[in-house]
């Protein structure tokens, strides 16, 4: 996955019954969905613990290649929001994690990226 060298673009929000089903029987008991997202084929779900990538791989994606990122590894993240007469109303996300990796995702619209930034700092903070 190319998470470390660009952003997951133009996340557009996906129901929680469209969720990987790998990424549902991860999920750990008391642990929430804060919001399930998706680019053309890859998935980016942020829980209230942890962020979960995914990589549909292969022509049907049924080979899936899973990376979780806990928010205790967080140290810091920063938000873009979207400008006068930016059409897509796109904003962005990026996490810095204690292994100096970074990750950024590009979010249609504010109030998605808002939602995935409370959830980050109240894991953080």
């Amino acid at each position: 996955m190319e998470f470390r060298d660009k952003p997951m673009q133009n996340l557009i929000r996906i129901k929680e019954k469209d969720i990987c089903k790998n990424v549902q029987a991860l999920l750990l008991e008391g642990e929430t969905i804060v919001g399930a997202y998706k680019t053309v084929r890859d998935q980016a779900v942020f829980t209230s613990h942890r962020i979960f990538l995914v990589d549909m791989q292969g022509v049907t994606g049924t080979r899936q290649e899973i990376f979780v990122l806990p928010y205790k590894k967080v140290l810091h993240f920063g938000i873009q929001t979207a400008g006068f007469g930016d059409p897509l109303q796109t904003s962005e996300l990026t996490v810095c994690f204690a292994d100096e990796h970074e990750a950024k995702f590009g979010f249609i619209g504010q109030e998605e990226l808002l939602a995935v930034a409370r959830a980050i700092s109240r894991c953080i903070l």
